[in-house]
């Protein structure tokens, strides 16, 4: 038998159905650099790509599929949020009852031993638009984390947090965070940013250590019920809700 040729598409064409952009702000993104192509930079809007290759925006999958999944999964602590074992258990391995797992992607990945809420999906607008809140124009999505502390909180590290501090090796300080004091070693965080490990930051940088670290919610979904290791569908009424 004869396989079927893959459709090809131009690349401005590709981002247009993937990201349900113009063709002319498809055409900006290419020109700035933004898209990879297995790999490689590419600038050329009328570059040809199939539905095989990888192609990524800003280092983020960016899949076009006609009917796209989303999953919340409550991750368990020593699973990674990568597709590769780097020593630990990849936590795609709770969802092998899916199929086509290569497809999938996280949407804001969480460290080996920090526990609680990733979002997965092969929709790779929706999950751009869920970890760059730059790029939304309402409203921040508030991430809500339980941290347990090596030291005891003081009035002066929640004021630091909630005015914004300067992380090394960024330019720009953190936006204002909130801060709840549940005891004197336990604090809930709520962040509208999402920085390269930027809790643990937060809190070394106003002289404390993060020990235990716990995602409860992203935007309005919250765990509801689910038990470490478990995961569920979204529904649509949550997808439309980013």
């Amino acid at each position: 038998m004869v396989e079927k040729a893959q459709e090809s598409y131009r690349l401005d064409q590709y981002l247009q159905l993937a990201m349900e952009v113009s063709r002319k702000e498809a055409g900006k993104i290419i020109r700035n650099g933004w898209i990879s192509v297995n790999g490689e930079e590419i600038r050329e809007r009328n570059f040809k790509v199939t539905e095989s290759d990888r192609v990524e925006i800003d280092g983020e999958p960016l899949l076009y599929s006609s009917q796209p999944r989303y999953f919340m999964l409550y991750k368990p602590a020593g699973y990674v949020s990568s597709h590769r074992h780097d020593g630990h258990i990849s936590l795609f391995k709770l969802l092998e009852g899916e199929h086509s797992l290569e497809r999938l992607h996280i949407a804001g990945r969480l460290d080996a031993d920090t526990t609680g809420m990733v979002l997965i999906t092969d929709d790779g607008a929706w999950s751009h638009r869920v970890t760059h809140p730059t790029h939304r124009t309402d409203e921040d999505i508030e991430k809500v984390y339980k941290i347990e502390l090596a030291r005891p909180m003081t009035s002066e590290m929640i004021d630091q947090l909630e005015t914004g501090v300067a992380l090394r090796g960024d330019d720009e300080i953190t936006k204002p965070a909130q801060v709840a004091l549940l005891s004197e070693r336990e604090i809930e965080l709520t962040l509208t940013e999402g920085r390269y490990h930027q809790v643990k930051r937060m809190l070394a940088a106003v002289g404390n250590h993060v020990e235990k670290l716990h995602r409860s919610q992203i935007g309005h979904l919250t765990l509801d019920g689910l038990s470490e290791g478990e995961y569920r569908p979204l529904t649509e009424a949550e997808i439309k809700g980013f």
